[in-house]
């Protein structure tokens, strides 16, 4: 796992903060150890939502049962990989951590209040270049499972590896 790395979540136990219509749960590697994720309200308040995890403790969550998490990469531009991640951890995390609403998180180029897969594609957005992401009207929602899809073209995000047990 790199920095900048997309991890993807699938099967029920990854969507327990999720609407009927966004299945799923993303997030964003900041090293070869830790990921940023937007967990959600389950046990945890809306305020300040982003948390900063070790790798172990999101694979345990998120490969229990059939659940599963599939990596994806920015190959072609590391650099911008790293520099979303380190944009997220400063300043979606550190300073200026979100509030969790995919309700009120409808409006996709402000960063708060904010939900798991807006997290990344804000972090790619704002942090690395604003090229490296395809462009939608103000008012959007981007769809966990779909992420990928919402990266440009040089930006696209390669299929690494499933993880399906930690």
């Amino acid at each position: 796992m790199k920095a900048g790395d997309i991890l993807i979540c699938y099967g029920g136990g990854s969507s327990n903060n999720s609407l009927s219509n966004f299945p799923g749960h993303a997030a964003i590697a900041t090293s070869a150890g830790y990921i940023l994720e937007m967990p959600g309200t389950k046990n945890r308040s809306a305020k300040k939502n982003a948390r900063h995890i070790s790798k172990k403790e999101f694979f345990t969550a998120h490969t229990k049962g059939n659940d599963y998490v599939c990596v994806y990469r920015i190959s072609k531009h590391p650099h911008y990989a790293n520099d979303a991640s380190t944009y997220a951890y400063n300043y979606m995390y550190k300073d200026g951590n979100p509030t969790y609403s995919i309700v009120k998180g409808y409006e996709l180029y402000k960063k708060s209040p904010s939900y798991c897969s807006k997290y990344v594609y804000y972090a790619y957005w704002k942090g690395a270049t604003s090229s490296a992401v395809n462009k939608y009207p103000k008012y959007w929602w981007v769809k966990p499972h779909s992420l990928p899809n919402y990266f440009s073209k040089s930006f696209h995000p390669s299929y690494i590896h499933k993880i399906t047990k930690y």
